[in-house]
C-alpha cells in the first residue's frame, strides 16, 4: 500500500512540473546518451568562438583590427594556427612510422578504401561536377571546376589520425590505412590531376 501511495504522490509531482523542465530533463538525458563531448572535437569549438567573434559586432570591434583593444588574443590565435601546419606534419610522421609496424587490418579492408578513395570517389566527383556545370549550378571557369576536382582525388584528413590520438581508440589501424593511402597518393594524384586538367579544357 505504501508503495503505491509513494507511486501516486511521484506522479502528482511530476504532472504538476511545468512543461519546459519536461523538455529540459528530456533534452538532458538526449545529450547524456549521444555523448556530444566525444563529437566535438577541438577545431570545431575553435570554429564556433570564431564565428561568434567573427559576426558579433562588439566582439569583432573588441578582438579584431590593429586598434582593438583586445588584439592580443587576435595575435596569439594567429601564432597558434601557425603552428598548427609543422604539428600536423609531425602528426602525419608519427602515424605513417606507426603504420610501418603493421596491424590486424585485413588486406582486403585496405584494398576497398583505397579503391573507393582513389578510383570511385574521384570518379564521381567529376561527375557531380560537371552535371553541376551543365545544368549553371557551378561557374564555368576551368580552375575553378579543377580545384573543385581535387579535392575528390586527394588523399584522406590528417584530422581524421588525431581524433583516434585523441579518443585512444583505432590508432593502429588509421596509422596502417594513412600509410598506404599517402603512399599511393603520389599515384593517383598525378593521374588525377592530369585527368582533370583534360577534362576542365
Amino acid at each position: 500500500m505504501e508503495n503505491l501511495e509513494l507511486d501516486g504522490v511521484v506522479q502528482q509531482q511530476k504532472a504538476k512540473e511545468p512543461f519546459p523542465s519536461n523538455i529540459k530533463q528530456g533534452f538532458q538525458k538526449v545529450v547524456k546518451k549521444l555523448s556530444l563531448g566525444r563529437l566535438f572535437s577541438p577545431i570545431i569549438y575553435g570554429a564556433i568562438v570564431g564565428f561568434i567573434i567573427g559576426v558579433v559586432p562588439p566582439f569583432q570591434k573588441a578582438v579584431i583590427g590593429d586598434t582593438a583593444p583586445l588584439r592580443v588574443v587576435e595575435d596569439s590565435a594567429y601564432l597558434i594556427g601557425e603552428s598548427a601546419i609543422p604539428t600536423i606534419t609531425l602528426i602525419m610522421g608519427a602515424n605513417l612510422l606507426d603504420g610501418l609496424k603493421g596491424s590486424k587490418v585485413p588486406i582486403k579492408v585496405i584494398i576497398g578504401i583505397v579503391a573507393v578513395r582513389y578510383i570511385i570517389l574521384p570518379i564521381s566527383g567529376a561527375l557531380i561536377v560537371k552535371c553541376a556545370v551543365r545544368f549553371g549550378l557551378l561557374h564555368s571557369d576551368p580552375l575553378y571546376q579543377f580545384v573543385l576536382l581535387l579535392q575528390f582525388a586527394i588523399p584522406p584528413a590528417i584530422g581524421i589520425g588525431t581524433m583516434t590520438q585523441l579518443f585512444g581508440a583505432g590508432q593502429a589501424e588509421c596509422s596502417v590505412i594513412m600509410l598506404y593511402t599517402y603512399g599511393l597518393a603520389t599515384i593517383s594524384l598525378t593521374l588525377w590531376s592530369a585527368f582533370f586538367i583534360w577534362l576542365v579544357r
